[in-house]
């Protein structure tokens, strides 16, 4: 992600165990970059409305530092915040943060919270809980692990670890491969230039002719370019 990057979706959930219970809620904002940003917590004892409620605010928190692209929408498989946000808020500040009834509002220092962060042009959009929306699904997890105790740094090293496994386990001409291109990113990364002979090692025979006659050609994820007909960058391919 890089500073004038843009703001172009976001997701939240919140996740509770026994309502009231100990509760979690997850955020997910995604660039124009296509980088993405998640964000999560916990609270021990707390309801489901609050940790939906809780989700929508940490976001909202967020998008604030950020640009944000024309009808941003924030999308969430939570009702009661969307109607408390569009509808509901307007009455109840009417009738001096009454319901109705005249009856207290409930989570009314959320719901105030809430109503101070507004962002002009922001749609909340509602999207069916496990339906197999993907962004529903990833905040859904993230709430739904912080609620049992799980950050997301944990889940980062539940994830290293699974990658050491591979490593270790893969068949050699596998994890040969795997060492290859990991090798090719970092100069990709770094910017290096590679003479042709560094460049024949690291990609292998196959691509003798390219290198050579210098044309510029791909391989797997990567681009390479020759430079001045004496070197070689190497560029990660956009998908």
């Amino acid at each position: 992600m890089n500073i004038d990057c843009i703001a172009i979706e976001a997701a939240t959930d919140g996740a509770c165990s026994g309502n009231p219970g100990p509760g979690g809620w997850g955020g997910l904002i995604i660039f124009d970059d296509k980088s993405e940003l998640e964000i999560g917590g916990s609270e021990q004892n707390t309801t489901n409305n609050r940790m939906e409620l809780t989700a929508a605010i940490k976001t909202l928190e967020k998008l604030k530092t950020f640009k944000l692209k024309e009808n941003f929408k924030l999308r969430t498989d939570s009702k009661y915040v969307i109607e408390g946000y569009t509808k509901w808020i307007i009455n109840w500040k009417k009738n001096g943060w009454k319901t109705s009834s005249g009856k207290s509002v409930q989570n009314l220092d959320l719901w105030q919270k809430i109503d101070q962060l507004r962002i002009n042009g922001l749609v909340m959009e509602y999207v069916k809980g496990h339906s197999g929306d993907k962004q529903n699904d990833r905040v859904d997890k993230i709430a739904t692990n912080y609620s049992k105790g799980i950050s997301l740094k944990s889940n980062l090293k539940e994830s290293e670890s699974s990658v050491e496994f591979f490593e270790k386990n893969a068949p050699s001409e596998i994890q040969e491969l795997f060492s290859r291109n990991e090798l090719i990113q970092k100069f990709a990364d770094k910017k290096y230039l590679l003479n042709s002979l560094e460049l024949s090692n690291l990609l292998g025979e196959e691509n003798q002719i390219n290198i050579k006659q210098y044309l510029l050609f791909e391989w797997r994820n990567w681009r390479l370019i020759p430079k001045d007909k004496k070197y070689w960058i190497i560029e990660k391919k956009e998908f």
